[in-house]
């Protein structure tokens, strides 16, 4: 069985927030980083792979740290330089723990549920591609970068993520493609926290 090492994303500083979304409330009293590493958890489970690794940089509360204490945490110590920065430090993990391929998981991606991620790792196991989702007639993340991916996520620079590699890999017909409209829901506002809520109430 392929080695699969799953890494969340919550190191930048939302700024467009003001202040740190991750701890904010999205379900009941849990917040949108707990969320998230308690979908992944029913997720590695179910696919039978290591527990979520969650890398932290700008905000690392004691509120923070406590809802991660359980977890394996990447610290990004360079976390201003954008969202480069993450996907570097996610790529180089992915290749210090010899993985087959390594699933990038945005934090704030508040309505992805388990079986969503679950697909994606069933499409990449089915024919050893990289996989990703596909929403806002794009593909994006969650997706499934393979060890031979790494060269190319240590490349990327500045305030981008893995998108253009995902791009490249469509052209050249070798990507797994997941419709996954739900994907397109992220919190990077009050608004779009407000806007959440009232939907999900």
């Amino acid at each position: 069985m392929p080695k699969i090492i799953t890494v969340i994303l919550a190191a930048g500083a939302s700024s467009r927030f003001n202040g740190a979304k991750i701890v904010a409330k999205v379900q009941g009293e849990q917040s949108l980083l707990a969320y998230c590493l308690q979908t992944l958890d029913y997720v590695t489970q179910i696919a039978g792979i290591a527990p979520a690794v969650v890398m932290l940089g700008a905000h690392q509360t004691d509120e923070v740290l406590a809802i991660t204490a359980q977890y394996h945490r990447l610290i990004n110590h360079d976390w201003h330089l954008g969202l480069s920065s993450s996907v570097k430090l996610a790529a180089r993990y992915a290749q210090s723990q010899q993985a087959d391929a390594l699933l990038i998981v945005l934090a704030d991606q508040v309505a992805l549920q388990g079986d969503d991620y679950l697909q994606l790792i069933q499409a990449y196991r089915h024919n050893n591609l990289t996989s990703s989702a596909f929403y806002r007639h794009s593909v994006g993340v969650p997706a499934i970068f393979l060890a031979k991916d790494i060269n190319a996520l240590l490349s990327i620079d500045g305030d981008k993520g893995a998108k253009s590699i995902l791009k490249q890999h469509d052209k050249n017909n070798s990507l797994n493609i997941i419709h996954m409209e739900q994907a397109q829901f992220d919190i990077d506002t009050p608004a779009d926290l407000a806007r959440w809520l009232d939907s999900a109430g």
